[in-house]
């Protein structure tokens, strides 16, 4: 897998790294994919995660059709940040916390990384780490937003 560069232009392996070293030994971080609303690339699957699937092409449909909801994330930000609390600054993360699995999205104006964590993971030392290695001024505004076709 290559690092998810020509995806996004931050550096992804240099936030992968922080990630599984401020997750201690990195075993409660599954999945990277960076995105932006139009594409996407898993930087990072550990074994576990592909062992659920039956080969590479069902887990890549898999994260196509995760990939399909990325226009709902960048919509969501926008209404937050026009409307609903347009004084608290940009989105930093979103966190989905599920009985197995922790998704958490974390945003950098249009672009992002989808991590995949235990459901007991630090998810605020991960999205630090993030913040750490590539931009100490996360976050997704709506205004950076609404010039776009979400």
């Amino acid at each position: 897998m290559p690092g998810g560069d020509a995806v996004v232009s931050f550096d992804v392996d240099a936030a992968t790294a922080a990630i599984r070293d401020a997750l201690d030994d990195g075993s409660d971080l599954h999945v990277v994919a960076a995105f932006t609303p139009d594409t996407y690339e898993i930087v990072y699957c550990d074994e576990f995660t592909r062992s659920l699937y039956a080969d590479a092409e069902e887990m890549t449909e898999h994260f196509d059709r995760v990939h399909q909801y990325a226009g709902i994330d960048f919509s969501e930000i926008g209404l937050f940040v026009d409307e609903l609390f347009p004084v608290a600054g940009g989105v930093e993360s979103i966190a989905t916390g599920m009985e197995h699995l922790t998704v958490v999205r974390v945003y950098s104006g249009r672009e992002g990384l989808l991590l995949t964590l235990d459901p007991d993971a630090n998810v605020t030392t991960a999205v630090e780490a993030v913040r750490d290695a590539i931009d100490p001024d996360l976050g997704a505004t709506g205004d950076a937003l609404s010039s776009s076709d979400v």
